[in-house]
């Protein structure tokens, strides 16, 4: 089956990917979009096509792919029941949907399912330079599983085939590692920042210990790349920590640090990390 994809929804997601499409070879029908001008855009960018009907994208394309916020995902699969999908792959890039919000789909003769990239499109005309690096999950009907992983492996990326019920998990471990990060970076700017460093000067400290963390994690694994006041046992600069860090932080630098032990324990096996775990669990969240 050779794939032609139409795109309902114009924005990063839509973009980027259609735009990495066309960099493969993959043919293109085009976009349709709330915003006539962001269809027009993504259209001109992608060297496809802009549709003011939906109905004729859907004749255009024997896949459609729905990349609109997921609150957005079922009013639109709900406006698409109208027409004819006998045969149409109908999937959205929603990480924490399933293909079961398409429901009654088998009575269209369609069939449904979930691709998600596991990247951060943070710009619509640039994160398709970097697509090749990502990875998918693909959860849906039987039928054409088979024919989309090999789709995807053959742009190079590499793919999961998820089951349904996962898909909730599979979404937190990619926020844990995208956003919350995010989140607990900028809590450590937040930290330089009481100490009377620039805000500014806080975020360029940090990064370069951040990007060699992640990069001895990429070469070394979670063990051996592991360092700190955890990993040494070094109990006094966990108390003195608990002394500094805001009480609403409290609960998060336990349950960070009592994982950092988990792992550590890994690394030592003959190490005791007894004082350390008892001083952790025993953290007060009162004033």
């Amino acid at each position: 089956m050779d794939f032609v994809i139409g795109f309902i929804g114009a924005g990063k997601v839509g973009t980027s990917l259609g735009k990495y499409f066309e960099t493969k070879d993959i043919k293109l029908s085009g976009y349709y979009s709330r915003s006539l001008d962001s269809s027009k855009a993504a259209a001109d960018f992608t060297n496809s096509a802009f549709y003011t009907e939906i109905g004729e994208l859907i004749s255009d394309s024997n896949i459609i792919m729905i990349t609109t916020p997921d609150d957005a995902i079922k009013k639109i699969w709900e406006s698409l029941k109208k027409y004819n999908l006998k045969d149409k792959i109908i999937c959205h890039t929603s990480g924490s949907l399933s293909s079961d919000i398409f429901d009654d789909i088998y009575t269209s003769g369609a069939f449904g399912y979930s691709i998600h990239p596991m990247f951060a499109f943070s710009d619509k005309f640039t994160t398709f330079k970097n697509l090749k690096s990502a990875y998918f999950s693909i959860e849906g009907s039987e039928k054409y599983l088979p024919s989309l992983k090999n789709f995807f492996k053959s742009l190079g990326n590499e793919v999961f085939i998820l089951n349904k019920d996962n898909k909730p998990l599979y979404h937190l471990a990619s926020v844990t590692a995208s956003n919350l990060v995010l989140s607990l970076i900028n809590i450590a700017c937040n930290y330089l920042e009481k100490c009377g460093v620039d805000s500014t000067k806080s975020l360029e400290a940090l990064l370069p210990l951040v990007n060699n963390n992640i990069q001895n994690i990429s070469e070394k694994g979670f063990i051996d790349a592991l360092t700190g006041p955890i990993e040494r046992g070094d109990a006094g600069t966990v108390i003195h920590h608990l002394k500094a860090i805001p009480l609403e932080h409290k609960s998060l630098y336990k349950i960070l640090s009592l994982n950092l032990v988990n792992i550590s324990k890994e690394k030592h096996e003959s190490k005791s990390y007894e004082q350390i775990e008892k001083i952790l669990k025993e953290i007060s969240y009162e004033k």
